[in-house]
């Protein structure tokens, strides 16, 4: 492939992310060599030179709307024939050169483990409009220097560690678009970690597909993070996503030994009833994901635990989904992702004669959510009249004049004020509270509850 030649004149680009925070923090990858390039980032798609579709493939969903969307730059392609529009990311990775064939829009076609040859690809378009693909699987992202990305502003930070993952959960197209693991030696997560710090940014947060299975040499993951906590300026530590066949008691022994890494853990269970769990292969038993949240909860006293849930799964009986709604009750999750099962190419699953009607399916999501909202309304309540640390991130969504930060457990807290306040740790007292987040006000030193901050740290 061609190498990027630096006397053609770049111009601005625009990035549009779905997914998990792995593509999210791709996109600063890819974002950090268009800078490289001599790209400027563009205020709207309409002003952009390059467009980049950085796409997610888990559910047919995101994947149809990833289509939707590029059919809605034909304006845009008519007024100004050389922008360039690219489809990255897992749609990529499984569409191929088929995205040509379903998108005449598109010019160019860049799996997730290739991302460092965007440079040349985008050249090799303005040169000759030719229709570069490139799906290899490299280890691009993960070895990925975390300097040349740019990253999103705030005082949180994504760090990749590993990426992929081995194992076969019946449902799931991840294996298929991001391939086998790969994991980034240690020393390299720690001069990365370093980097951070040096930057400004307090919390940072491990990335990986199935982050419990990292390792480097001997190192696991109990062993990254008691190095990490070594890390000056770096005072949170979170990791995501988790699979509980994997979560060891060392794991848990390090989260409760390092001050650093917060009391929060997205731990996805899927589903409540053992006989859903073995067709997914999933690996673990209803018991033994219980014996892992009791551990959890007696190692890491006040975390805050968030999981996901497919309704619908091939076969799923009445009897089974009510076996995931009593799971929801006995752990009582402070957070729950929660969706309709989604047939997907590539996946034991999709073969599988589905049996569950859409009505059903439906019906039992919506009784997963509203269950689960009654838990969260509730939990959140109990913290009115608390105080909690919060890291300010960024502006809040609730409109001008307020911001938003969280707390350790990675609650949402929203209160007034501004950006100058971004990259602060402040003491607030909750107010109020919804499901999904927190109102906060803040405390001036002499106002501060020091038994009330104990509770949540």
């Amino acid at each position: 492939m061609k190498q990027p030649d630096s006397r053609l004149p770049a111009g601005r680009y625009r990035i549009e992310t779905w997914g998990c925070q792995m593509n999210a923090h791709d996109s600063e990858k890819l974002a950090g060599l268009l800078e490289e390039a001599g790209y400027s980032p563009a205020a709207d798609a309409s002003q952009a030179d390059v467009i980049l579709l950085n796409t997610c493939t888990v559910r047919e969903k995101a994947e149809e709307k990833v289509f939707s969307r590029l059919g809605s730059f034909r304006p845009l392609k008519d007024q100004k024939p050389s922008l360039i529009i690219g489809v990255c990311g897992c749609v990529a990775q499984k569409e191929g050169e088929s995205v040509f064939r379903r998108s005449g829009l598109a010019d160019l076609v860049l799996g997730p483990r290739a991302i460092e040859s965007l440079p040349a690809m985008l050249e090799q378009v303005r040169r000759d409009r030719s229709r570069p693909v490139d799906l290899e699987r490299r280890e691009d992202s993960v070895r990925f220097a975390g300097h040349r990305a740019r990253r999103a502003p705030g005082a949180h930070a994504y760090l990749t560690v590993m990426e992929g993952c081995n194992k076969t959960c019946t449902y799931c197209i991840v294996p298929a678009t991001r391939g086998r693991e790969v994991n980034k030696e240690a020393s390299e997560v720690i001069r990365e970690a370093e980097s951070l710090a040096a930057a400004g940014y307090r919390e940072v947060e491990l990335l990986g597909q199935n982050v419990n299975a990292y390792r480097s040499g001997r190192l696991h993951l109990d062993g990254l993070l008691r190095m990490l906590q070594r890390v000056e300026g770096i005072h949170r530590l979170r990791f995501t996503t988790s699979h509980p066949a994997h979560l060891s008691l060392e794991i848990i022994q390090a989260m409760r030994d390092c001050p650093s890494v917060c009391n929060h853990l997205h731990l996805p269970v899927q589903s409540g009833a053992d006989a859903v769990l073995e067709r997914m292969q999933r690996g673990y038993t209803r018991r033994r994901y219980l014996d892992r949240v009791e551990k959890l909860r007696t190692h890491v006293p006040g975390i805050a635990l968030s999981t996901d849930i497919i309704v619908g799964y091939p076969g799923e009986t009445p009897e089974e989904f009510r076996q995931t709604l009593s799971l929801l009750q006995e752990v009582e999750f402070d957070q729950v992702y929660s969706f309709l099962y989604s047939p997907r190419p590539d996946t034991a699953a999709g073969a599988v004669e589905d049996g569950v009607g859409v009505g059903e399916k439906r019906a039992h999501l919506a009784e997963i959510q509203a269950l689960q909202q009654e838990i969260q309304v509730r939990k959140n309540r109990e913290l009115v009249g608390t105080v909690a640390e919060i890291l300010v991130d960024g502006a809040s969504r609730r409109g001008r004049g307020q911001i938003m930060g969280r707390t350790r457990s990675n609650r949402v807290v929203n209160l007034q004020g501004d950006g100058a306040l971004v990259g602060r740790f402040l003491q607030v007292e909750v107010v109020s509270a919804g499901p999904n987040s927190l109102e906060g006000r803040v405390l001036a030193p002499t106002g501060l509850d020091l038994d009330k901050i104990a509770v949540y740290k």
